[in-house]
């Protein structure tokens, strides 16, 4: 075999490159690592390759740099082109990152001749650690090699290759199938463990949450100083957490900030592992990096070799990667990418490393050759992080100390809270604490050396004890509530933890129990019980049905109420009235109990019947309406006198609220007096989780500061450039970078408290664009931002700071102006700061010639709605020309709104209108856009 290297800069330079070394006529894989994310100039090169070698299959990944014949590069699309004599490659695309996955395609290749499997994922989307453990899992005898695409420390989005197409999720792979291919692999890691080991409390996959029961990056702060969490996870990446793994460290560096506050990690973390931070031992590299080299060369045939390192092991140690990959090119040729983790094969079993540079040596022959550098020079950079290093010695060191200082304290208020005992592991009293004397009324030489069994109440079952010792025999934790018999035989109850205490070959050295006393508590359930159940009926409570909403979720609930019982009060009396409760209560619940019918007492007569399965509305309304009907048809008999009882029933419907829309509908069908109908209401019936949504958005967006001004550019008829003006448009950029139009949320706003807020950063956005630009901005201004005191006041105060020469205030939404004389005070307060004035949609239902009179705008808009018929419409051409003719009487230019092509600009010429702005002359966009 043979690797050609080629760093790509136009198609000629690749043609003459690939004719000048024959490699049209030659088979291989062909390994595409593209720090350029121009996917596009990407994917026409993909395109092109079948042509120009049609013997190589195509696999590749993004990069965060490429490693090309000792070269650490950056921004570059390097082609490594293995041309193979008696090695066919195949290769194949899994959409799923999965173990499954993994496992699948293993079996379809195990027990073949496939030598080495090159691997790329996408470790950003998901987790191919997964994946690749399913794959050896499978396919032990296949070595693995390869890592995860990067994007130049973006973190955003990620990409595999696999010959023309470019993925952004799922695994690519090139299996190489060969009799004769020979394959050897290694790793460098020598990142030391330093600090107290870390137990994983809370993780998911790739995602981990918790260190010691505290949030990880809360972690990283308190042990390494604030200054890394400041720009996450590039900052974390050169303290990864080194666990162990057989005997084997496996370090996993962070690659990113998971939406709900974890840490996205290149490689898995089971619950309960150790780890330590990692620190690069960076005066052992050198040797290491020798030792691996020389023993690779005088051991094993090298006809080329893959590296794939760890982009946070470039980071951190600059020179010294530089020097690294220049030895590893003294094997042979070489070509590779720097990753989000690197897969790594060993002992019949694939890892994803990181902090690490795996290599991966193949030959087609045996000839063993010896070429390394053994007097390579590396020189060691200064590291800069001895200040975090500093920090963790000094907090690690000051924890140490508290901790013996803390113990006794520890020791003391738990005493004074709780009941403590230890046994040993026959269950023999070795220690019992004060409170245990005070509440048991056994002293500690009563029971120390005897059976922890002598406090057992005979109430408590023997299942129970059952249970405590096979859970803490397992060294876990038992937690449950115990009664026992106190010394005057009595009893306590006590709320129980016992810990294992385990040495450390991982034997119980005795256990400890925890208990608090909840006697009072639990003579109380009696009252806690009356609490979720009705006195009068035994139904249950409103209480109890909203512990129920909670727990069981029902997707509806019906309210009934008795119409005017408040009648049968005032003629029978309250005694009365409450034995028809008490007999419509019964009724009820035996009406209902084969139906699957819960029923609750809420008050008054008001009760709820919640199913007990999830049945359709339909059903539901029959059952009601059943109900009704079997009510009436047998009426309530109280002292042998009948009461003829109607009702009204209102039905809430949806995964929430659901109490909120059943009383809302029982109000609905009270209003209309429809007794014995059944009225529902569900959550498609209120828009409130639109407006919570849009509210919700609005408040992020303006935290985020993805609330922005877009701007459109108003042009001169006459071709004047040096009276460029763009209009200020408002536009909130969606968390996928979506531009959302105002029209989907201003209306809300305008109805919120983050209005004026809105207004403000629009008007704060161009006055700092009209003071650092020669061209004039023009804002917005609806009435009700005139008459807001606040907002007025802050317009006056950023043209007292930066003048108003270079801005136009369009007073929008004139018909709702309530005080005009206090809008006409505004104006006369902003012209003396030479701003001016635009009445916008001039033309519109509401227009009123007189404010051109009373306010003399130096701009007239004309309607949108307007120019955009004025082709088709005489009407509206007429009216176009009035308002020029008014506007320009009274002295003013005019603006015309859409003006979306040429043929309608030929007709404004001829009407004598002053500017165009509209999508022929230019779309609303950021800045930058409007100026290319």
């Amino acid at each position: 075999m043979k690797i050609y290297n080629h760093l790509f800069e136009s198609d000629d330079s690749l043609t003459a490159f690939i004719t000048e070394r024959a490699l049209s006529s030659m088979n291989g894989l062909l390994q595409v690592f593209s720090g350029d994310l121009d996917e596009g100039r990407l994917s026409r090169l993909l395109a092109s390759l079948p042509r120009l070698v049609p013997g190589f299959r195509v696999i590749g990944a993004s990069t965060n740099g490429e490693i090309c014949e000792g070269q650490d590069l950056q921004n570059e699309v390097l082609l490594s082109f293995s041309a193979f004599d008696d090695t066919r490659v195949e290769l194949v695309y899994s959409p799923e990152s999965s173990y499954l996955a993994g496992q699948q395609l293993g079996e379809a290749y195990h027990e073949t001749d496939v030598r080495l499997a090159i691997a790329f994922g996408n470790g950003l989307v998901a987790n191919p650690e997964e994946f690749i453990k399913g794959f050896t899992g499978s396919a032990p005898d296949i070595c693995l090699a390869g890592g995860n695409a990067g994007d130049n420390n973006r973190f955003e989005r990620t990409f595999v290759i696999i010959d023309g197409h470019i993925h952004y999720s799922g695994m690519v792979l090139a299996l190489l199938r060969s009799d004769v291919l020979q394959v050897h692999n290694s790793y460098v890691l020598d990142w030391a463990p330093i600090g107290i080991q870390m137990e994983v409390t809370r993780a998911t996959g790739n995602v981990l949450y918790e260190l010691n029961h505290k949030p990880v990056t809360e972690v990283y702060k308190y042990y390494l100083g604030d200054e890394v969490a400041r720009d996450i996870p590039l900052t974390l990446m050169e303290f990864p957490l080194i666990k162990m793994a057989g005997k084997q460290l496996i370090a996993r560096s962070p690659v990113g900030e998971a939406e709900d506050g974890g840490l996205i990690f290149a490689g898995s973390f089971e619950e309960g592992e150790l780890v330590q931070f990692g620190v690069a031992d960076v005066g052992t590299i050198t040797n290491s990096v020798k030792r691996t080299l020389e023993a690779f060369s005088g051991r094993h045939p090298i006809e080329g070799v893959y590296t794939y390192s760890c982009t946070a092991r470039r980071s951190f140690l600059q020179s010294v990667i530089k020097a690294e990959v220049g030895a590893i090119s003294t094997m042979g040729p070489n070509a590779g990418f720097f990753t989000y983790g690197e897969y790594f094969y060993s002992a019949q079993a694939s890892h994803l490393l990181n902090i690490t540079t795996t290599l991966v040596t193949l030959s087609e022959h045996n000839e063993v050759q010896r070429n390394v550098a053994s007097n390579q020079e590396i020189t060691i950079p200064q590291v800069s992080t001895l200040r975090s290093l500093t920090h963790l010695a000094q907090t690690t060191a000051r924890e140490l100390n508290l901790s013996m200082q803390f113990l006794e304290q520890y020791k003391h208020a738990l005493d004074k809270t709780a009941i403590v005992t230890k046994t040993d592991v026959g269950g023999k009293i070795t220690y019992v604490n004060r409170l245990f004397e005070s509440i048991s009324g056994y002293s500690a030489e009563e029971v120390i050396g005897k059976s922890h069994s002598m406090l057992r109440h005979p109430d408590m079952p023997s299942r129970v004890f059952r249970d405590l010792w096979q859970t803490i025999l397992k060294k876990k934790v038992w937690q449950g509530t115990i009664k026992n018999r106190k010394k005057n035989g009595g009893y306590y109850y006590v709320d129980t933890t016992i810990v294992p205490i385990i040495d450390q070959n991982g034997d119980i050295l005795e256990f400890i129990s925890i208990r608090n006393n909840i006697t009072d508590i639990i003579l109380n359930q009696e009252l806690l019980t009356q609490q979720r159940t009705d006195k009068l009926t035994g139904l249950r409570s409103r209480a109890r049905l909203i512990e129920d909403l909670t727990n069981k979720q029902p997707s509806q609930l019906a309210l009934m109420d008795v119409r005017n019982f408040k009648s049968f009060n005032d003629y029978y009396g309250i005694t009365i009235g409450d034995r028809i409760l008490i007999e419509l209560a019964a009724e009820l619940e035996r009406c209902c109990h084969d139906q699957g019918i819960i029923v609750y007492r809420l008050y008054g007569a008001n009760f709820a019947l919640m199913p007990v399965s999830d049945i359709e509305f339909s059903e539901f309304k029959i059952i009601l309406e059943g109900l009704a009907r079997e009510l009436q048809a047998n009426p309530i008999s109280v002292n042998n006198e009948h009461f003829d009882i109607e009702f009204f029933f209102g039905v809430g419907r949806g995964s929430k609220n659901l109490l909120t829309f059943a009383e809302t509908a029982l109000q609905r069908v009270k209003q209309e007096n429809t007794p014995n109908s059944v009225f529902e209401l569900s959550e498609q019936d209120f828009d409130h989780t639109e407006n919570f949504y849009w509210l919700n958005e609005i408040k992020e967006a303006l935290r985020d500061g993805r609330m922005v001004s877009h701007y459109q550019p108003i042009v001169s008829v006459s071709g004047d450039s040096g009276s460029a003006k763009h209009e200020s448009l408002l536009r909130m950029i969606g968390r996928d970078g979506e531009v959302i139009s105002p029209f989907r949320f201003l209306g809300l706003a305008k109805k919120s408290k983050y209005y004026p807020e809105i207004t403000r950063k629009v008007v704060a956005d161009a006055f700092s664009l009209a003071s650092s630009r020669n061209f004039t901005v023009s804002v917005n201004l609806s009435a009700e931002d005139i008459e807001n005191t606040s907002t007025s006041e802050f317009i006056l105060g950023q043209l007292a700071e930066h003048g108003g020469s270079n801005l136009i205030f369009e007073i929008t939404e004139t018909e709702s102006i309530q005080d005009y004389s206090r809008v006409k005070r505004f104006v006369e307060s902003i012209r003396s700061f030479n701003a001016q004035i635009a009445i916008d949609d001039f033309g519109s239902g509401y227009s009123n010639f007189s404010y051109l009179i009373e306010l003399q705008p130096e701009y007239v808009k004309i309607d949108g709605s307007i120019i955009s018929r004025i082709l088709s419409d005489e009407k509206s051409r007429l009216i176009t020309e009035s308002i020029v003719d008014i506007a320009h009487k009274i002295g003013s230019k005019v603006i015309a709104e859409f003006v979306s092509s040429e043929d309608i600009a030929q007709v404004l010429r001829a009407i004598n209108v002053d500017y165009f702005q509209g999508f022929h002359f230019g779309k609303p966009g950021p800045l930058a856009y409007q100026e290319r």
